[in-house]
């Protein structure tokens, strides 16, 4: 088995990172959901796709912007990709914060290529004239390849920072092998919310529809991982639901983020265009309380021994 490097000192990981997570999750989780759309949705169920396509991108430059602001020297970032005194790329297969950094510059540079093609496609900001180059990045073998490889790349990035988590000597965090599932599916269920949000003037009724279908699927398998997260902590579990951190994990997260939406779909009549935009904001609350709560419960709960 070969040897992963861990992070023995307390991170001390605050804002910065807190937004890094969520941003990062709902960047992941949407491009992923496209790549989906793309490879087996029709191509009215386009319009979803392009909606995350135009955020992806974007969401990605704050989530790169966050973590130089987080580290104690910003201006050497670039030394977590460059070796400083050979100038040559460098890739430490041990170390997660290497395998990470990699892997959000390779996202980075699909979801620019993402982001230009839609623009071109709805002829923005000149772009126009390269419509038909960009239509390659979703139609035929070189689509198929690409949304592949988009799908594979926000699958990882989706599920990496709850892995970063694990590989730490924190209490909660390296206690349980669940913490990245549980940011995966938290990625997925804030992804489709985002994207449920931005694009009901754009999609299709039925393409909404199948969404949201999609959304609840992700809400169920998220409720199964908190559940099994909590049961693999085991006697961890209590400290950490009595914690301030949580109660608000099973408040909000739980409670108001994940078990009322799914509520309020499945209470007759009272599933609406309104409703479903207040379940789509409630899930984001719960989404950004997750990390949070996660985040700093592994930081501020003092275990004996720990």
């Amino acid at each position: 088995m070969p040897y992963v490097e861990r992070i023995v000192a307390s991170p001390h990981w605050e804002w910065w990172l807190v937004f890094y997570f969520f941003l990062g999750g709902i960047a992941a989780g949407s491009y992923f959901m496209a790549a989906l759309i793309e490879l087996a949705g029709t191509e009215r169920d386009r319009e979803l796709a392009k909606v995350s396509y135009y955020i992806a991108f974007p969401l990605i430059i704050v989530c790169a912007i966050l973590l130089i602001l987080d580290l104690g020297r910003p201006e050497r970032f670039w030394h977590m990709l460059i070796q400083s005194q050979t100038f040559w790329p460098m890739f430490k297969y041990w170390s997660p914060m290497s395998i990470g950094s990699w892997a959000l510059a390779i996202f980075g540079a699909i979801t620019f290529l993402s982001f230009i093609g839609v623009l071109a496609e709805d002829g923005r900001l000149g772009l126009g004239r390269f419509r038909h180059l960009a239509a390659r990045l979703h139609r035929g073998l070189v689509g198929t390849g690409f949304q592949l490889l988009g799908a594979a790349v926000g699958f990882f990035i989706a599920a990496y920072t709850g892995a970063l988590l694990t590989a730490t000597n924190q209490p909660f965090w390296s206690d349980s092998p669940f913490i990245a599932a549980l940011f995966l599916a938290s990625a997925a269920s804030t992804g489709i919310a985002t994207m449920i949000l931005l694009s009901r003037r754009r999609a299709s009724h039925e393409s909404i529809d199948r969404l949201e279908e999609a959304d609840l699927w992700a809400i169920g398998l998220e409720l199964v991982i908190i559940a099994i997260f909590l049961v693999s902590l085991g006697a961890l579990a209590w400290p950490l639901i009595t914690s301030s951190f949580g109660l608000l994990f099973l408040i909000v997260t739980v409670g108001l983020g994940l078990v009322v939406p799914l509520l309020l779909r499945f209470i007759p009549n009272a599933w609406s265009s309104r409703t479903a935009v207040i379940a789509s904001v409630l899930i984001l609350i719960g989404g950004f309380t997750l990390r949070y709560s996660v985040l700093m419960a592994g930081q501020y709960i003092p275990i004996a021994g720990r």
